[in-house]
């Protein structure tokens, strides 16, 4: 199971439309006053959020040659940008150049301090690498963050990297944790389900995959796992409507 990544954006509410035109005008001015001495620090710094806002706002939408156009646009500007060095790092990532995203991953982690959403980007880049020690270490760093706003998806994240790891203990803590901070997190209520089945605990894990069911789509291993759980706490209707719902999404699959 992949790491979850977290929104790539993180204070861009203007439409893409409205930052095309917004830099569109700032290009013409500059071109129509050539002679002019060089942009102020100020004004730098706003060009340089404009292009790395509309390199979001396209690579949210999937249009990765314009967003890497905004992103280079940026750090030809300020080539210690740590957005445009984390969207760069995305994009990278994306066109399966490994070293250069890692490069600029880790770019933008030197430049841009705490930045705990690029070094849960990260953990997720090096833990598709099956780099799980690494991965792991990138998200202790990222939980101990704790005004991060996503901060329960990386508790989530730790929790995978740890099942990796067969830190289930820990894993079983990082899950724990994750609800904590969001008590519909889908992923930690499965995955908590499936430890205390592993721990022998039926009732524990039929608690949790209850709740899980009420807050996901259903899936094949949940609906398994409910199969499993049934048969041994003997809940045969529950059993056979998990059944149903198994056949019915394999078909449709």
């Amino acid at each position: 199971m992949a790491l979850r990544t977290d929104m790539i954006r993180k204070k861009v509410h203007t439409s893409v439309h409205l930052l095309m035109a917004l830099l569109a005008l700032m290009l013409v001015g500059c071109s129509a006053q050539p002679e002019q001495p060089l942009q102020s620090e100020p004004a730098i710094e706003k060009s340089v959020n404009s292009y790395t806002q509309l390199g979001f706002a396209y690579l949210e939408r999937g249009n990765t040659d314009r967003a890497k156009r905004a992103f280079v646009k940026a750090l030809a500007l300020d080539d210690e940008s740590p957005d445009a060095l984390h969207g760069m790092a995305l994009i990278y990532q994306q066109e399966g150049e490994k070293a250069l995203a890692e490069v600029h991953f880790e770019k933008a982690l030197d430049e841009g301090g705490q930045f705990s959403v690029a070094r849960n980007n990260y953990a997720a880049f090096l833990y598709g690498q099956q780099r799980y020690p690494e991965a792991c270490k990138q998200l202790e760093i990222t939980v101990s963050d704790t005004l991060y706003v996503n901060r329960g998806l990386a508790f989530e994240n730790l929790g995978l990297c740890q099942l990796q790891l067969n830190q289930t203990l820990k894993a079983e803590s990082s899950f724990k944790r994750a609800l904590q901070l969001d008590r519909n997190s889908s992923r930690a209520l499965l995955e908590l389900a499936s430890l205390k089945y592993a721990q022998n605990r039926p009732l524990d894990a039929w608690g949790y995959l209850q709740q899980h069911l009420k807050v996901a789509n259903a899936s094949e291993r949940g609906l398994m796992l409910g199969i499993r759980l049934s048969e041994q706490l003997g809940k045969n209707a529950e059993r056979s409507r998990y059944l149903s719902e198994l056949s019915r999404l394999k078909q449709a699959n």
